[in-house]
């Protein structure tokens, strides 16, 4: 009878200790799961966004050969990926010519000027992509209004506009092209009003360079070394006046 009574409490701790051991291998596998749910959904959070929310802005401006929809959208999709646009706090205030001027597209350029005069944005570079005619106004305006001492670059890329009024009122000047008219504005042939192949890469390196300085860019010898480091690997010359042959020291012509 002692002996019977001893197999069944040997029986019963047995089988206690394997409940118990069954029981904390569960709570173990659960565990784990739990932890590669938590895992996963960091990951998914970390490349939502790239970019992070700035009081800073960068005007970019689409004239034209940039200012269908068919051009720009892909160009402004990967801005927005890449910096943020101002209407969800990002770095890229875009803008459209002329659609962005209906109310008065003749003088688009006095409302760019009030839009860089206007308090409420921090602009830390300008950039035009196709500059029109009679941007250079606005940007001659801006420059008054600093005392000639604009604290940002601005920079116009394969521009329409008036070629010694941009010169004079940019940073620099960076074409595709020399050719141009009696009134030194730039002429495109049919062939040129294609999209500019390069503009979309030229136009992200520019940004980046922007946000790592605090300048705008002196008109000096550097001034070329600043341009290459934008451009990286691609070539480029100083552009020269077809009349003159003289040498701008601030435009450059992508070979």
């Amino acid at each position: 009878m002692k002996q019977a009574k001893l197999i069944f409490i040997i029986f019963s701790i047995f089988l206690i200790l394997g409940c118990s051991k069954k029981s904390e291998i569960n709570l173990q596998d659960i565990q784990t799961i739990e932890l590669l749910d938590s895992s996963t959904d960091n990951l998914s959070e970390n490349y939502t966004q790239t970019w992070h929310t700035t009081n800073k802005r960068i005007m970019v401006l689409f004239g034209y050969n940039f200012n269908t929809p068919e051009v720009y959208e892909p160009i402004l999709l990967e801005l927005s990926k890449k910096f943020g646009l101002d209407e969800n706090g990002g770095l890229i205030l875009p803008l459209f010519y002329p659609d962005s001027f209906k109310h008065s597209p003749r003088s688009f350029f006095t409302q760019i000027a009030n839009i860089l005069a206007d308090d409420a944005y921090d602009f830390c570079g300008v950039i035009t992509l196709g500059a029109p005619e009679n941007t250079h106004i606005a940007f001659s305006r801006n420059q008054d209004l600093w005392n000639e001492n604009v604290p940002y670059p601005v920079i116009a890329l394969f521009p329409q506009d008036d070629v010694l009024g941009l010169e004079s009122s940019c940073d620099f000047v960076l074409d595709k092209t020399q050719t141009v008219n009696l009134n030194s504005d730039f002429i495109v042939d049919e062939e040129e009003n294609v999209t500019i192949s390069e503009a979309p890469e030229v136009l992200e390196n520019t940004i980046y360079y922007i946000l790592d300085i605090d300048f705008s860019f002196p008109r000096t010898s550097d001034l070329r070394l600043h341009v290459a480091n934008m451009l990286k690997n691609r070539k480029f010359n100083y552009y020269k006046d077809s009349e003159t042959g003289l040498q701008s020291i601030n435009h450059f012509v992508l070979n």
